[in-house]
């Protein structure tokens, strides 16, 4: 590992802690900064742990559950950036007995104070977490650094270029990549450190949620056993006005279908409401609906969190966030319940699912008219439609426990013999 000149080092650490102390005053006017402020601050500091692990929101903590069950039994710090990666930590700490913290802010002096009070065997960070002042601290410990499930795109890597005299000398021990392309852009980075391609965890976590049969479905009296029921889910606001016009076409191709809306916030209920009354389309509200929808209806969902049972009623889906630049949601939902999907062009949050998926099991076309003949045709058999998805996943599963083989590295043997 290249070594950083001692007074280069202090300059950077002056400057970077000059730039925090400027911006804190401003990232604190921000209402989800100020979630956690003292925790952010350095202050109600946690006690020992043997691991700390930092996932940015809620995807990288949702990876934790995963990669926790594969280390030795210890104990553990999981900290986050953000109100959702908290909550998702939170529905873990029940099982796995994590200690939870908001990240402090990357002020060198802080996440030294924080590491000289965790002690921790090693520091796991997942996907894109390069945090400088935090490597730096290490660095001066000689605590070991774990990246897992490394990802960094071409425009990271250009911005961290900048740093890169900085980081590789303060390199960290392991990466675990997602992809060889992405093992190429760390080594960039942080130089010759060891690197290896361990392949994506979401793809262990990947249609993990159970089969419902109809049978089983506890909604499954709301929805007609006759008519063509289509899911329109996770809408978001950025593309209300492009999935309207796919609805109109869905009911002119098909006059006989339900179709439920699923907004992806709660908030964009009454917003659909009055689109849908504009557009002359008769709707009823899922709370007001108490008997089979009437084939040729439309049911706005304003029920949270049974968006996953309905997929387990739909003939097909439409994924939203999609249709605008928004990334895309989670299309491996449907695709959980052996309903055939059909998105946007826009998926970038879920590029690590490979394009293969797009061949035969996920249909995606900018053409609105597309979307919605491919949304009608017949439906096939769900329990192949799940079995194909499953084959397609497992192919590519087994990076939890490469992943995890890099951290027990920086164990005693006898604590995982």
């Amino acid at each position: 590992m290249p070594r950083l000149h001692p007074g280069l080092r202090l300059g950077f650490n002056l400057l970077y802690t000059l730039l925090w102390c400027m911006a804190g005053p401003a990232l604190f006017l921000w209402t989800r900064m100020r979630l956690g402020w003292k925790e952010r601050l350095g202050l109600n500091l946690p006690g020992p742990a043997e691991i700390w692990v930092q996932g940015a929101s809620a995807g990288e903590c949702a990876l934790v559950d995963s990669l926790v069950r594969h280390l030795p039994d210890c104990s553990i710090l999981a900290t986050t950036c953000t109100a959702q990666g908290r909550e998702v930590l939170e529905r873990i700490q029940d099982k796995q007995g994590l200690a939870i913290r908001m990240f402090p802010l990357d002020l060198p002096l802080l996440q030294r104070r924080m590491l000289e009070c965790v002690r921790p065997r090693v520091v796991i960070l997942l996907e894109t977490e390069i945090w400088p002042g935090l490597l730096l601290s290490c660095a001066a410990l000689a605590i070991p650094v774990v990246f897992i499930n490394a990802r960094m795109s071409s425009a990271s890597l250009a911005g961290y270029l900048w740093l890169r005299p900085l980081l590789a000398a303060c390199a960290p021990a392991a990466i675990g990549a997602i992809s060889p392309a992405d093992a190429l852009r760390f080594r960039l980075v942080f130089g010759p450190v060891q690197t290896r391609v361990t392949g994506n965890i979401k793809f262990d976590r990947a249609l993990g949620t159970p089969f419902l049969d109809r049978k089983d479905n506890p909604l499954a009296a709301l929805i007609p056993q006759d008519a063509p029921f289509l899911v329109l889910g996770s809408v978001r606001q950025e593309e209300e006005s492009m999935v309207l016009t796919l609805l109109q076409s869905l009911l002119t191709e098909q006059p006989d279908c339900v179709v439920g809306i699923f907004p992806r916030h709660m908030s964009r209920i009454q917003a659909w409401a009055d689109r849908l009354a504009m557009a002359r389309i008769p709707s009823v509200l899922r709370s007001e609906l108490g008997t089979a929808a009437t084939p040729g209806s439309v049911v706005l969902w304003d029920r949270f969190g049974e968006l996953g049972m309905v997929y387990g009623l739909a003939s097909r889906a439409f994924v939203g966030g999609s249709l605008a630049r928004l990334g895309g949601q989670n299309f491996l939902e449907p695709l959980a319940q052996g309903v055939l999907p059909v998105v946007g062009p826009h998926t970038r949050n879920f590029d690590w699912v490979g394009d293969g998926i797009f061949e035969n099991l996920v249909f995606r076309n900018a053409d609105i008219s597309k979307l919605a003949k491919e949304l009608v045709k017949p439906a096939p058999s769900r329990p192949a439609v799940r079995d194909r998805a499953l084959a397609y996943i497992r192919s590519r599963q087994g990076a939890t426990a490469a992943s995890a083989a890099l951290i027990i590295h920086h164990f005693p043997r006898s604590s995982h013999a």
